[in-house]
């Protein structure tokens, strides 16, 4: 029986973490309690009392609370879930803000997202305090869904092998979902809802589509439908792609989290009502990147298309994995990344580095977070960096 009034603890009041927390205290189908939870006492009550006065504007009776913790202490992260008992957790944090980089020149941010590279090398500092999370979560003897947002096509591979999986990811390939449903709809002059998109993606190919219109030639399981009726073999998959920048751009940098925040609702939504909902999410049961997942009562399943089976979809996301800098994941949860990321990081940043431990990507996070800071500045930026 799904309970009525639930409780959830987000980690993170940053900026992913606040929307989420905004956009889920006025959900009209949530019930319960959102605990925001940081390391930042101030900044937690802020956004806490900002969520708590426009949920009461809207007329819902969500209660948003705070708590402080430092997500570096497992034991206090324990007992802090023990204490609340949670109905699911949600992992807002990261020690690498994504758009940040978005903020650097052009001829930079190319030399950051070379075929090869790409946000895999910044996988330690997202990993750092999933690690840590997910360490405490085992630790508090809950049994408890776990939603990691902080690059989960990478990060929840290797927390599995390290036998912390968290449950799935939010945002990267499912961001593909609406901007292709735009796209279509537009093309076949329907409403965006009528048109059914199933897809198996990485954050690779949903980045490079969203950002170039292209993936780069990786190509991927896509099957589109109108009202049911699939519409796949009529459309050119390459010229699609192509009109996403155009007729479904959306705000650069920090302004993008608003689309990430609603994928986020989406997926949480679906796990605490588990109704048999279709959805897409990355890093789902372990696994590296993208794919559609049914949400049924008894956990979650891969709902591939009739003609693509675990394997080959498995082999689509690592290939593109490789793409963005991770070459494997070793027993423990070791990433190792591809000799151009590891190039990359030598090149740019004149960082020396090619494997990323978990127990060390707290320091790695310090190092790389040095490294960024210090780009930023020969550029005269000032960027912000935890």
């Amino acid at each position: 029986m799904i309970k009525s009034h639930r409780k959830i603890i987000i980690f993170g009041a940053g900026e992913l973490g606040g929307i989420v927390a905004e956009l889920l205290a006025r959900h009209p189908q949530f019930r319960g309690e959102i605990v925001l939870a940081d390391l930042n006492a101030d900044l937690a009550m802020r956004r806490a009392n900002s969520a708590q006065q426009g949920a009461l504007q809207w007329g819902t009776e969500t209660r948003v609370t705070t708590a402080t913790v430092d997500l570096r202490n497992i034991d206090q992260t324990a007992a802090l879930l023990q204490r609340i008992a949670p109905d699911l957790v949600f992992n807002a944090t990261t020690l690498a803000t994504w758009w940040l980089r978005d903020l650097l020149p052009e001829a930079v941010k190319q030399r950051l997202h070379v075929f090869g590279a790409g946000s895999g090398v910044w996988s330690a500092s997202h990993a750092a305090l999933a690690y840590t999370l997910m360490q405490a979560v085992r630790d508090s003897g809950l049994t408890v869904p776990v939603i990691n947002s902080s690059y989960p096509d990478g990060v929840n591979p290797a927390l599995a092998a390290a036998g912390l999986a968290p449950d799935i990811g939010i945002g990267n390939g499912d961001l593909l979902v609406p901007a292709l449903q735009q796209v279509v709809a537009a093309r076949f002059r329907v409403a965006p809802h009528r048109v059914g998109i199933v897809l198996v993606a990485h954050h690779f190919h949903a980045y490079n589509i969203l950002m170039h219109g292209h993936a780069h030639g990786l190509d991927f399981p896509l099957r589109i439908s109108i009202d049911g009726r699939d519409v796949t073999d009529s459309l050119d998959k390459a010229a699609l792609f192509a009109e996403v920048p155009d007729i479904a751009r959306i705000p650069g940098a920090a302004a993008a989290t608003w689309i990430v925040a609603a994928s986020a609702i989406r997926i949480l939504m679906a796990l605490l009502d588990p109704l048999g909902q279709l959805i897409h999410a990355p890093g789902p049961l372990g696994l590296v990147g993208g794919y559609p997942i049914q949400v049924n009562a008894g956990g979650l399943e891969l709902a591939l298309p009739h003609d693509v089976d675990r394997d080959q979809a498995v082999a689509v996301n690592w290939e593109a994995q490789r793409a963005e800098g991770i070459e494997s994941i070793e027993p423990g949860g070791t990433i190792v990344l591809t000799d151009i990321a590891a190039g990359t990081l030598r090149e740019v940043f004149g960082y020396e580095i090619r494997r990323y431990p978990l127990a060390d990507c707290l320091a790695i996070a310090k190092e790389l977070t040095t490294a960024l800071r210090s780009l930023g500045e020969r550029h005269g930026l000032a960027l912000q960096t935890h």
